[in-house]
């Protein structure tokens, strides 16, 4: 009986790592092809069928490099981490008071967050653009941020008061009583228990910056 438990067992966990093992090839063929597709020529890229065999050349890696991408690369990366950062200063203290001082507008607050997240970019760009036009703020990685963080901000205030409702306020409240400010509270206890979510954020605020093209594309030329 054991013997054939452990054969089951056995074939089981063999059957499972060829399932896992096919499901790895697809997931990284696509990865090794750009790498591969990466090394030819413009031309045989456009071959069909594809070689196997072919001479491999640094071009597009060359191009990269002279054409100015590392210039774009730095300005998106720079302009993705100030999002970030001003997201999170914003977004936590303007969550924490909506989660902790309950008032009667509260539900009307939050819907209104919401409500600014689910608008699509092509109905603010043009009030947007108009604002930055007359701030003289065109053509600045500045405007950028801006942008982002009035699409950002909303969505991390949102993600944040959910997070610190569900808080047990008790954990608070003996750091009150123990002296502490409502402040140092924020700071020692609530921010170290929420940072789960606080990282969260940060991803999704850096993922739509990273890959947010139209304000960029509007309100900044190729000289930024």
């Amino acid at each position: 009986m054991r013997a054939s438990n452990l054969t089951k067992s056995r074939l089981s966990r063999a059957i499972l790592y060829i399932i896992l093992s096919i499901l790895l090839v697809f997931v990284l063929f696509p990865i090794v092809w750009l790498a591969f597709s990466s090394l030819k020529t413009h031309y045989q890229t456009l071959i069909l069928p594809p070689k196997i065999l072919f001479k491999h050349t640094l071009e597009a890696y060359k191009k990269i490099v002279t054409a100015g991408m590392f210039n774009s690369f730095k300005n998106s990366l720079i302009i993705a981490v100030v999002d970030i950062i001003l997201a999170l200063v914003f977004s936590i203290p303007a969550a924490y008071s909506l989660a902790r001082f309950k008032t009667k507008f509260n539900k009307n607050i939050g819907f209104w967050f919401l409500s600014i997240r689910m608008a699509p970019a092509f109905g603010v760009i043009v009030p947007i653009y108009i604002v930055i036009r007359s701030l003289r703020l065109l053509d600045t990685i500045f405007s950028v941020n801006v942008a982002h963080l009035l699409i950002n901000l909303p969505f991390a205030i949102w993600l944040l008061k959910g997070y610190f409702e569900e808080l047990p306020v008790e954990i608070e409240e003996s750091a009150l009583i123990d002296g502490a400010t409502r402040v140092q509270t924020l700071l020692r206890v609530v921010l170290p228990t929420s940072m789960p979510m606080i990282i969260s954020v940060a991803v999704l605020t850096f993922m739509f910056s990273w890959n947010e093209f139209l304000f960029a594309f509007i309100l900044t030329s190729a000289r930024v």
